[in-house]
């Protein structure tokens, strides 16, 4: 973090809302980032009443943290042997994290958007040799060709329901699917390859 004191202030702010609670803290500045470990009791035994997670039980006390702290959240782990996986968990959480949504749990991460975070630099630095055509063209359509995609993938591949979610005929729908046939060799209207055009796209654009 680029002021320290805004940070020792975030400390201070995580520090009060815990307080309050049974859960324990340890909390500092680890490589410019305000990093928190959290805990508390597990439960004993089936007699005993579950908990809700302890990271939904955090989570909204770090929503009063202020518009500017974006938060990124780890699983719930059983021991202190888990930190380096916990932090790993949170890293990737903080890179989700937006001023629209301050707090982000790891747990939350839909695997289609895991999948692109581990694997968007493999794609950009040996991406498929249609890309860059697909992309081009993209751009000269005014981005008509991966939004049809993308309608397409919204519609269950349904092409009449992509037609009316773009406001097209159906026919400049399977127009623009051939477009992407003849750039890519891959049919936008069969799943798999839908499924690697809009991975691919979305990797080229992260």
């Amino acid at each position: 973090m680029e002021y320290p004191a805004r940070a020792q202030r975030i400390v201070n702010s995580i520090s009060i809302e815990v307080a309050a609670t049974p859960i324990r803290m340890l909390v500092g500045i680890r490589n410019g980032l305000v990093t928190a470990v959290f805990s508390d009791t597990r439960r004993q035994s089936g007699w005993t009443a579950p908990h809700r997670s302890l990271a939904e039980r955090i989570c909204p006390r770090l929503l009063v943290l202020g518009p500017a702290v974006l938060v990124g959240m780890s699983t719930d782990h059983p021991s202190t042997s888990f930190l380096p996986r916990a932090l790993h968990e949170a890293t990737i959480a903080l890179d989700f994290a937006s001023v629209t949504k301050r707090v982000v749990k790891f747990s939350d991460l839909p695997i289609r958007d895991l999948l692109l975070h581990r694997g968007r630099d493999y794609v950009q630095s040996a991406p498929p040799n249609w890309i860059a055509a697909l992309v081009n063209a993209d751009v000269n359509a005014g981005g008509s060709l991966i939004q049809t995609l993308r309608a397409i993938a919204d519609a269950d591949m349904n092409v009449q329901k992509a037609a009316r979610l773009l406001g097209k005929h159906p026919n400049t729908v399977y127009t623009r699917i051939e477009r992407i046939k003849e750039l890519t060799g891959l049919d936008g209207q069969r799943y798999h390859d839908l499924t690697e055009l809009l991975l691919a796209a979305d990797s080229r654009r992260i």
